[in-house]
């Protein structure tokens, strides 16, 4: 499962869902049927908690703040991802993320293979779409989210 999170009526904070859509809209292009699903999370938090339950793997794709330069995009995997998860609440959204994997994990649905790739976001107010250097970072954003699934033998 590949998740974008955000919202997109503000700002930098809607870049994981652009991110999702595209590689949704390449995979549906390839017709390929490797068995990775591609959706569109917005801000629902906990309602995404049965896509991720039965989920070999899931890599979440998000605005963040990590301390990053405007536009940078990092990897978190596993206990990494949990422990920014844990710290950085700066959106509504991440805390609804944070609450998502914790309940999974509460429940013993937590994917064991779980990662982030992260956007440092600048801007969070209201508009249509991200700042320009965030918006250069989708190319950099989706070759991390196949590198990942290189890394779990799953090429999409």
């Amino acid at each position: 499962m590949v998740l974008g999170v955000g919202n997109t009526i503000l700002t930098d904070d809607g870049i994981g869902v652009l991110v999702v859509r595209e590689l949704a809209e390449d995979a549906a292009r390839g017709g390929a049927d490797d068995g990775v699903t591609y959706h569109d999370g917005g801000t629902i938090g906990l309602a995404l908690l049965p896509l991720i339950e039965n989920a070999a793997g899931v890599i979440l794709v998000d605005a963040a703040n990590f301390g990053g330069a405007l536009g940078e995009v990092r990897r978190f995997e596993g206990d990494d991802m949990d422990a920014l998860l844990r710290v950085n609440r700066s959106t509504p959204h991440e805390i609804a993320v944070s609450d998502l994997i914790q309940t999974a994990e509460l429940i013993g649905t937590r994917p064991a293979r779980r990662a982030l790739v992260a956007i440092q976001a600048g801007e969070l107010g209201l508009g249509s779409e991200p700042q320009a250097e965030v918006l250069a970072a989708v190319p950099r954003a989706r070759g991390e989210v196949a590198a990942i699934l290189d890394d779990w033998g799953v090429r999409p």
